[in-house]
């Protein structure tokens, strides 16, 4: 499993993965922002955000980014309030790239099934993606082509699970 220490080590240099510049990564940030169904929120979460670069355009009034890597958080916008746990619940729930093998995804799918009373939105490379059958049935499921894989955006409607 990957350690808190490997993604403090790779946050050392901002944006480590060229997301701000890679058009794959604009096109992947443009379909994910595109697949949430409503156009406002109360509450979002956005689970393993990085620096919070999808997470600051969360169409909601109050934005929370729970992210590992305390060098990430530092970088968060403005608009994004850090947690290191879910507080309360979230009408809006997204979880981008960390549902992988390496990361704890047990604690992620629970924080999720915790937290999430509205759209949960699971994105990452199709072929990485585990364990996504305990969120049910998805609205909504789409695939285009992502640097040299397939990435994956599923939607959810955790208000009638």
């Amino acid at each position: 499993m990957q350690s808190k220490g490997d993604l403090e080590e790779w946050y050392e240099t901002p944006d480590p993965w060229g997301y701000e510049t890679n058009p794959d990564d604009l096109r992947r940030k443009e379909e994910i922002l595109k697949s949430i169904p409503k156009e406002h929120y109360k509450r979002a979460l956005d689970i393993g955000c990085g620096e919070g670069w999808i997470t600051q355009d969360l169409p909601a009034e109050e934005v929370h980014g729970l992210e590992l890597s305390e060098i990430a958080t530092k970088r968060f916008p403005e608009n994004i309030t850090p947690v290191t746990e879910p507080i309360g619940k979230y009408d809006l729930v997204l979880a981008t790239g960390v549902l992988y093998s390496q990361y704890n995804r047990q604690q992620i799918i629970d924080w999720v099934l915790e937290c999430a009373t509205g759209t949960l939105v699971i994105a990452g490379i199709s072929d990485w993606l585990v364990n996504l059958e305990v969120f049910g049935k998805p609205l909504s499921r789409s695939g285009f082509k992502y640097r040299d894989y397939v990435q994956e955006v599923r939607v959810y409607d955790r208000s009638i699970s």
